[in-house]
């Protein structure tokens, strides 16, 4: 009769736990939700319609290994099988960081929600946006995207660099531009911008994605802002100050990374590409040393010289809604006109 009992019980508890931490979850992000969005939009005004939902058992893996790797997480082609979103394809990042705890799964999780609500209120149409995030991709709440079938901008210029025209390739770099000014001008440094973190569709249009991610990851492990993206990051993140901590990215590191994203999108190669090791490069990047000025194609060396002024000090360096001006600037366009005749 006990054991009879105990089966009959036993369900019921798994289904009331599985309720209770469901409220706890909820419960974490309003408990965040108002300071993360001032933090992002500066009000506490949020729309409504901006609520991200929770995916958790609608979103399935095509694969039962991750597509790709990165500094703090991995990615995962799935998808989505809401009513109205049938069959869809979806990236979903999973976020990698070590968790001692309890107390610390709790707080992770706590500033996790808080900063995917707070991104969710960021529109622009070149940046990814988020759709939602699912529980069942590790013990950290995991962001759902649209999927990009062009992947990265590094992998979409090793396959197509030689049929793209100086047209399309400055419609890649206008775009991109564009997202970092409106997250400049929401207060939000990017911290990780590479040609990794920015997708192509099938239109090749740009979207610039995981904007936020390494610096709040990095807080979070306490462990450096450099990760896997030092062929891209500028030269002060790899200074330690006085009390031993690493430089949080600025807006103006955001700008060094942008100018070595015009280097590869108009040569078709990463910065340091003659440089095999990512140790070599740091090496180069410690001694002052930039990437090396292109010898072609033709196009890339009219660029240079904004490029330079891109790396230079970081307080001498242009502002994204300078960058923006020159992309759109009639240096720029007889460029393309000189190109196409």
């Amino acid at each position: 009769m006990r054991l009879l009992v105990t089966e009959m019980i036993l369900p019921s508890f798994s289904h009331c736990r599985s309720w209770l931490e469901n409220i706890a979850r909820n419960l974490l992000w309003w408990r965040n939700r108002p300071s993360a969005m001032i933090a992002a939009t500066g009000t506490s005004d949020i729309d409504p319609d901006d609520h991200l939902p929770d995916l958790t058992g609608l979103v399935s893996k095509q694969s039962p290994h991750p597509i790709a790797h990165g500094s703090f997480g991995d990615v995962w082609k799935c998808t989505y099988n809401a009513p109205n979103r049938q069959g869809q394809e979806v990236a979903v990042k999973s976020i990698r960081i070590d968790i001692a705890g309890d107390d610390s799964r709790t707080r992770f999780t706590q500033r996790l929600l808080g900063d995917f609500h707070a991104r969710k209120q960021l529109h622009h149409e070149n940046l990814l946006p988020l759709l939602g995030f699912s529980h069942e991709f590790g013990p950290l709440p995991a962001m759902v995207t649209p999927w990009k079938h062009n992947g990265s901008l590094t992998t979409y210029l090793e396959h197509h660099f030689i049929e793209l025209t100086i047209e399309q390739k400055l419609r890649i770099l206008r775009q991109v531009a564009a997202a970092i000014s409106y997250l400049h001008s929401k207060g939000v440094v990017h911290g990780d911008l590479t040609a990794n973190n920015i997708l192509i569709d099938s239109d090749r249009n740009a979207y610039v994605a995981d904007h936020g991610i390494l610096t709040m990851c990095s807080e979070l492990s306490g462990t450096s802002y450099i990760r896997s993206n030092v062929r891209w990051a500028a030269p002060e993140l790899f200074e330690v100050p006085e009390n031993e901590e690493s430089l949080a990215p600025q807006p103006a590191s955001d700008i060094y990374s942008f100018g070595c994203i015009i280097l590869q999108v108009m040569t078709g190669r990463p910065p340091y590409a003659d440089v095999r090791s990512d140790h070599q490069v740091i090496v180069l990047i410690l001694k002052g040393k930039k990437p090396t000025r292109p010898t072609s194609p033709h196009d890339a060396d009219s660029f240079w010289d904004f490029i330079e002024k891109c790396w230079g000090d970081i307080g001498r360096r242009p502002s994204a809604v300078d960058v923006l001006n020159f992309l759109g600037s009639d240096h720029v366009t007889a460029l393309v006109k000189h190109t196409e005749s």
